[in-house]
């Protein structure tokens, strides 16, 4: 872990696929300072490939099987309706 004494205007917490919107969007349109935090060493937040339970030649995918605000204005509730 490093330490800084640099101030930023926003700081983005996680370096999931939120986050990493997030940061491209803030640097596309925006001049302000900021920073993402990750507590992993990587990025992709819960998703990932795992490689070592069956192998390099068998990745498994993992973690993007969640949909969170399963709620009316979420629009992939349609198309999640339909795999249900």
């Amino acid at each position: 872990m490093t330490s800084t004494d640099e101030i930023f205007d926003i700081v983005i917490v996680g370096c999931g696929p939120a986050g990493i919107a997030a940061a491209i969007g803030l640097q596309a349109v925006s001049q302000l300072k900021f920073i993402v935090l990750e507590a992993r060493n990587r990025v992709g937040g819960r998703v990932s490939t795992d490689t070592t339970t069956f192998g390099i030649n068998t990745p498994i995918d993992l973690g993007a099987q969640w949909l969170h605000h399963y709620r009316p204005e979420n629009p992939l509730r349609p198309s999640i309706k339909n795999v249900l």
